[in-house]
């Protein structure tokens, strides 16, 4: 037997199993269903993203259901089992054995909640499915153990990119703040913009402008040191944190990254596409307020 990677072994367990499975975020949108999900309430992967926990829910059981969720997410339940009913694409509605888990990050703020239910109808008809749906219920617990960590993680990395999202940025940026207080020692921020960045999804269309980004971020990436920190603050914005470095290093490296762009060599529908980059900086040393040095940046 093949050793797999997480990524595609989390990737087995969430597509495979008979449980079903739904990521929804703090406003109860769904963000990411499994087929069993899909078989059991009717609607597509795609057409999931377009609903809420209330568009599956009965009219009469919302009010329930979303005290419920309202627990979760304020972190006065971290998770619950309870049995609802579900409100299928065909107008039926079916009976479910449901769990969810809240999804925290390191800092215990509920970034969304996992639910994974099975049906119980013939359980309601019926007693004699018992067994088996406890049975469902322990495999689907352990899956749930399983894939909380590598979800938690998913939800600190920008989705198209791979660079540390908004979220972490602000982390690393209190982090360095914070220290630059306390050891009078200075770091650098910086925010870099695609030159003409709608010009290229205008030209080239937006698959051309997905690819741009991530051409970009490995450039980012592979030209800061690992104590740094570099990530998407938002759009075609790029946020930088150098700690322990002087401003003229920090123009050093900014600038070796901004040459390095320019030499991306991409090809959009047989086109060479030029990408450049216009990169603003501030040094902080010592009392700094967060605000005011990303807007000076």
């Amino acid at each position: 037997m093949s050793i797999l990677q997480p990524e595609e072994l989390y990737s087995r367990i969430f597509n495979s199993s008979v449980v079903a499975i739904g990521l929804t975020d703090i406003l109860g949108a769904y963000k990411i269903v499994n087929p069993s999900w899909s078989r059991m309430l009717g609607y597509s992967a795609q057409e999931a993203k377009h609903l809420t926990i209330s568009d599956v829910t009965p009219a009469e059981d919302r009010a329930q259901s979303m005290m419920n969720y309202d627990k979760l997410i304020s972190g006065e339940l971290s998770s619950l089992r309870v049995q609802r009913r579900y409100l299928c694409k065909s107008g039926d509605i079916i009976w479910a054995d449901l769990h969810v888990s809240t999804i925290i990050d390191k800092d215990k703020q509920v970034l969304g909640v996992l639910g994974m239910f099975v049906n119980i109808d013939p359980l309601i008809a019926a007693e004699d499915n018992l067994s088996q749906l406890n049975y469902e219920l322990t495999r689907a617990n352990i899956e749930l153990k399983q894939a909380n960590e590598k979800l938690s993680l998913l939800a600190r990395k920008d989705e198209l990119t791979g660079l540390n999202n908004r979220r972490v940025l602000e982390e690393a940026l209190e982090q360095e703040l914070l220290r630059s207080s306390r050891t009078k020692r200075g770091f650098t921020v910086a925010i870099a913009d695609i030159d003409d960045f709608k010009k290229v999804n205008d030209t080239y269309g937006h698959d051309c402008g997905d690819e741009a980004l991530k051409a970009l971020s490995i450039v980012l990436r592979n030209g800061i040191r690992s104590m740094d920190h570099v990530g998407r603050w938002g759009g075609e914005e790029f946020l930088f944190v150098l700690p322990e470095t002087s401003l003229e290093g920090s123009q050093i490296v900014l600038d070796r990254i901004r040459r390095r762009v320019e030499e991306i060599d991409l090809k959009c529908n047989g086109q060479q596409v030029k990408l450049s980059i216009s990169i603003g900086m501030t040094y902080c040393e010592g009392q700094c307020e967060r605000n005011h040095v990303v807007k000076e940046a």
